[in-house]
């Protein structure tokens, strides 16, 4: 009774919830990729400058230093944009997360609150089972009681 009430709710709970921790995992992976994206960039850039330096010290051509500075700055702007794109990934990883576990709590109550009506119901159903053995008992006391009173009498 109770459970029928409130299972088909719980299941959608459910599967709402399946779906939103989903869509963390992909928010997260995507971080993780645009993080990744990020370091190759730095790593790439770094050993550009590096190779560029053991390159340089046998002198450099104007026209190659301009090409070399050129070429860093377009690092140094592929490195801001994919910064941006990694704190944004990171924001809706977050959001997607928080999202998730909101749900998970939503979900969690409610089983909290059929767990709850189901002992409810349990405890009332023990407590009339109770009763009506009371009952049984006390109309087979004074049955019995009759019965000696009548053979006494007799």
């Amino acid at each position: 009774m109770i459970n029928h009430r409130f299972a088909m709710l719980i299941k959608v709970q459910q599967q709402r919830e399946e779906k939103l921790q989903a869509q963390f995992i992909n928010a997260q992976q995507f971080y993780q990729q645009t993080e990744q994206k990020y370091q190759g960039l730095a790593n790439y850039r770094t050993e550009y400058i590096l190779q560029s330096q053991q390159q340089g010290s046998s002198g450099l051509q104007s026209r190659q230093y301009n090409q070399f500075v050129s070429f860093i700055g377009k690092l140094d702007q592929a490195l801001v944009q994919q910064t941006k794109a990694m704190h944004q990934a990171r924001q809706v990883a977050e959001q997607r997360k928080q999202t998730w576990l909101e749900m998970q709590k939503k979900r969690k109550a409610l089983e909290l609150l059929v767990q709850r009506e189901q002992t409810a119901a349990l405890q009332q159903q023990m407590k009339q089972e109770q009763k009506t053995a009371d009952e049984y008992a006390s109309q087979l006391f004074m049955r019995r009681l009759a019965l000696e009173k009548s053979a006494e009498n007799s």
